[in-house]
């Protein structure tokens, strides 16, 4: 059986996380004799080096609201024989072929099934018509969905959701609003990479680096164990001003150091590989505003990210995987959500383990409750490492018995999903949970209004732009120019009043 699967990968900007599910994917496929894949990429060459793998170029969608509803709209418009302005020579027919070499499909885990990131949805949307259209069977790993689908973006969700066999849903949030979208196909799941941090603690030593990547890590890059805390923070600071942030973040380091009495590694997430940017433009800021031991790293590749994460003796970060491989590791963990869609990721992976208490929205940042739950967390971490620990063994269970069925439905055959009991929860002693609660009463609401009004302003912007585009359009036609002389030769021929 050939399985294509399609991750966000092959960016130029590396992203850890894509990565790390698209690593997990294929690892969990061939741990289930499913070896034959091929990797829809942006950077072919580039993917097969990294995974091993065959590899075969997606197809990218503009990022504008206006042209990627129009691009996937031809898209159906061509499978269905009708009128389309695809050109022969359009980046789709190449990926028509390679889905028709293969048996069945899987999206691989992600959060690109919302508007913020349209052209992603569009992408997978695209791809599931395609399939569904040459008769191959669908599945959709772990998945973020929403929270904000704008417009007729909802229903472009809805359509792919209901054609896939099996949707794995990686929050409670995207469980109930998969439901509502796509009916009983959507179950819940953990993240698809929620065991990559361990299964690569043995491995990336002896790895071979990717092109463009730095040598991977050694004993001497990797520090002892539990002797040092892991910082990664989003090059975005949400609607914090960025001094502010900096100041705060390097401020709640300093104060997380001095009380574990341990140096810091940053740990980007998001940059170019030998260039920077993204994560570590940010983290160099935040360095640079630190007293205590730091060190600002390059980013490194998804395995040894996630190893290195996992050996941390604590993790504070605004980004979503650095809490999957912590949580792999056991390792205590207080994440900082900075906007709705924010919150709903790292408070979902937090809540899977029953740590959703530790996940607090960005003014918490500003207000001096991050500190204070990173002083309990640590405080506590010894508490916090034995319930994430008992908890492992079945959490182990249900995501082996996740991709057991990914497979069998990918082999076709129809598969029921059970509902894994919920974690227990380990809940925040401190009144700062109680004020990082009433801070995200306000918060995200306001966020997820932003995040509508920015959609919407983007809509309005694009059908601006084609009605002037229209309008110069007309004014250069010959129809216009005809008007003109027209206009002229009235004015000419018009009576001129006597004085």
């Amino acid at each position: 059986m050939r399985v294509a699967i399609l991750g966000d990968i092959g960016q130029h900007v590396y992203h850890v996380g894509d990565d790390a599910m698209t690593h997990a994917a294929v690892d969990e496929l061939a741990a289930r004799g499913v070896n034959d894949v091929v990797l829809l990429s942006r950077n072919v060459e580039d993917t097969t080096a990294r995974f091993g793998t065959d590899a075969a170029p997606t197809i990218e969608f503009p990022w504008p609201y206006a042209d990627y509803q129009r691009y996937l709209a031809d898209i159906r418009s061509f499978l269905a024989g009708e009128a389309h302005g695809l050109a022969p020579d359009d980046q789709v027919h190449p990926l028509i072929e390679t889905l028709r070499g293969c048996d069945a499909v899987l999206i691989a885990g992600g959060g690109n099934m919302n508007s913020v990131y349209g052209w992603l949805l569009y992408e997978r949307a695209a791809v599931v018509e395609i399939a569904h259209h040459l008769g191959k069977t669908v599945l959709i790993a772990g998945q973020t969905i929403g929270p904000l689908l704008y417009g007729a973006d909802r229903d472009v969700a809805a359509r792919m959701l209901s054609r896939a066999a099996l949707v794995g849903a990686r929050e409670d949030s995207s469980l109930t609003l998969g439901r509502t979208l796509a009916g009983p196909a959507v179950v819940p799941c953990l993240d698809d990479a929620s065991f990559l941090a361990s299964t690569s603690l043995d491995t990336t030593a002896d790895a071979a680096p990717a092109p463009g990547t730095s040598a991977p890590a050694t004993a001497d890059s990797v520090p002892a164990a539990g002797s040092y805390l892991v910082g990664t923070f989003s090059g975005s600071t949400g609607a914090c001003p960025r001094d502010q942030f900096v100041a705060a973040a390097a401020k709640t380091l300093d104060d997380a150091a001095e009380l574990s009495g341990l140096p810091v590694l940053l740990l980007p997430h998001m940059a170019v590989e030998g260039e920077g940017g993204v994560d570590e433009t940010l983290h160099a800021e935040i360095a640079a505003a630190m007293t205590a031991r730091v060190e600002s790293r390059h980013i490194a590749s998804a395995r040894d990210t996630a190893a290195m994460t996992a050996r941390a003796a604590l993790v504070i970060t605004s980004r979503y995987h650095p809490v999957v491989f912590a949580l792999d590791g056991g390792v205590p963990t207080v994440a900082l959500s900075l906007d709705e869609y924010s919150d709903v990721r790292l408070r979902g992976a937090m809540a899977n383990w029953g740590l959703g208490d530790f996940t607090l929205p960005l003014p918490s940042l500003l207000a001096g409750s991050l500190g204070a739950a990173i002083r309990e967390v640590w405080e506590r971490r010894d508490e916090t490492a034995t319930h994430v620990h008992s908890l492992r063994p079945r959490k182990v269970a249900d995501s082996a018995a996740w991709w057991d069925l990914v497979v069998r439905a990918l082999q076709g055959t129809p598969v029921e999903a059970p509902t894994p009991a919920p974690a227990p929860r380990l809940l925040a002693d401190g009144s700062w949970a109680a004020d990082a609660d009433a801070a995200r009463v306000v918060f995200l609401p306001m966020s997820a209004e932003l995040g509508e009004l920015r959609k919407a302003t983007e809509d309005l912007e694009g059908q601006a732009s084609a009605a002037r585009a229209e309008l110069q359009g007309w004014f250069n036609s010959s129809s216009f120019a005809l008007v003109r002389k027209l206009a002229s030769l009235r004015t000419r021929l018009r009576p001129r009043r006597n004085p």
